[in-house]
């Protein structure tokens, strides 16, 4: 899957407000995601910018918001579990320079 395609059914997904399973490269087991948006960062990363609320993490296990290397992105599934837009996201924090899209 090209960064496009990916970009794309995320982009879906979260217009959509359907949760994703995502696996990352070097991972054994997926996460469940909320897509918020994909963005730059000051580090000129490109992240999938998302809530994440099951799945493998260094975090502790705990849920969160995480930014993930969009190109470390192997598999996609958009399932049909939707979510609701938390009240806390904040698409004008500092750590991102700009947006490729955002709910």
């Amino acid at each position: 899957m090209t960064l496009e395609e990916l970009t794309q059914l995320l982009w879906q997904a979260a217009e959509k407000k359907r949760a994703c399973r995502i696996l990352l490269e070097g991972e054994p087991f997926p996460r469940l995601v909320h897509p918020y948006g994909i963005a730059r960062t000051n580090r000129n990363q490109i992240v999938l910018v998302c809530w994440q609320a099951m799945g493998f993490t260094k975090a502790g296990g705990k849920e969160g918001y995480r930014n993930l290397a969009l190109a470390k992105i192997e598999q996609v599934e958009t399932l049909e579990s939707p979510f609701q837009k938390r009240a806390d996201f904040n698409p004008t924090d500092g750590q991102y320079k700009e947006w490729v899209f955002h709910i």
